[in-house]
Order: structure tokens, then sequence, then C-alpha cells
């Protein structure tokens, strides 16, 4: 049974589990790494860059499972977790993916000049920056030692800005769509408090 909390959807553990018992939904990256043409090996070294922007746990998933051929079950005993959770973070892995792998490959230096300029305050530019690094807002209150709501609050405000000026359209388009993406980009995290899973902001 669903609840909410603070907004946030929150499901059962055993509810989750079994929504996310067999190993399927992996198609996409399944046949990536079962067709090793000359294309797919291309794609596979894009793949590896990108999952260093991964959050660390679906990282290792990642890796242990599509690049070492570990089975769920293997995973799920190294990291003392189940294996319909491992399943859960290979999906949630593979949808962060497709999604970063649909991002324009900018320089990370052309993207602080570009907001160093626009955004008065060196603040907002380093939250554009690292938003764009890691798409991870809570990742980026992290590093600026700041809270979740101050980086969603000046990340949107920085976005609706840029939409007002024509000559920074390519940005504001690029961290439009990161911004309408955080569900697919988000943690999940089990309460310690409750016996509950909820979404944080990621």
């Amino acid at each position: 049974m669903a609840n909410h909390w603070f907004g946030y959807q929150m499901t059962d553990p055993n509810e989750l589990e079994s929504r996310f018992s067999e190993e399927d939904s992996l198609a996409y990256m399944d046949s990536i790494f079962d067709e090793p043409s000359e294309e797919t090996l291309a794609l596979i070294e894009r793949i590896k860059t990108v999952i260093e922007t991964l959050p660390a746990r679906e990282a290792d998933f990642v890796d242990l499972y599509y690049f070492r051929r570990k089975k769920q079950t293997d995973i799920a005993a190294m990291f003392g977790v189940s294996q319909p959770t491992v399943c859960y973070r290979l999906q949630r892995a593979t949808a962060r993916i497709q999604f970063l792998l649909q991002l324009p490959d900018l320089e990370e230096d052309e993207i602080a000049d570009a907001m160093g300029q626009f955004l008065a305050d060196p603040l907002d530019a380093q939250i554009m920056v690292l938003m764009y690094k890691t798409t991870c807002q809570s990742e980026v209150a992290k590093r600026l030692n700041v809270s979740q709501g101050l980086v969603r609050h000046r990340f949107i405000r920085s976005i609706a800005k840029m939409q007002q000026d024509t000559c920074m359209g390519e940005y504001a388009d690029l961290f439009d769509m990161i911004s309408k993406n955080l569900n697919i980009l988000r943690e999940v995290r089990r309460s310690s408090k409750t016996d509950l899973i909820f979404y944080s902001l990621d």
C-alpha cells in the first residue's frame, strides 16, 4: 500500500520487492552488452563515463552485473540486500544512464564560464555546474555544504532567469531537461525511523 510523507511517495518494502522480483526490464542495457559490435563498444565507453556520475551503490551494481557478469543473487549476498533490491537499483541505474546519454556533451569549463558570466552570485553558478555534473541535488548540497532546499530553490530560480534571456536558450533547455527528470535521477533510501521506503529529493 502506497503512502505519502511530505509529498514523497512511500512504498512498503514487501510490495517493492515483489514488484521487482524478476530479473527483467533491463533489456536496454542487456542488449548493449550482449551485442558488442564496434558501434556498441563505443557506446559502452560512453556508458563507463556516465557510470561515474551514478550514486556509488548503483555504480557498483552496474559494474558487477554488466561488466563482471555477476548474478543478481551474488550481488545481493555481497551487499547484504535482497535480489529484488538489486534488480530495482539496476533498473533505476539503467533509467539514469539512458537519460544521461541524452544530455548534450558539454565541457564543464564551458558551462562554468557561461554560468559565471550570467549569474551574479557565484553560489548560483556553482550549483548549476554541479547539477550538470552530478544531476543530484543531495550530492550538490553535500559538496557545497548547504541544504537540498537551497539547491533546489536556486536551481529552479536560475533556470527561470535563463528562460527569460534568448542568449541563454541552450542552457535553459539543458537545465530544464534535468529539472523535469529529477524523478529519474533521485536516489532511493530506506528510512531509519520507519519500515518504509521513501524517495528523497536527489
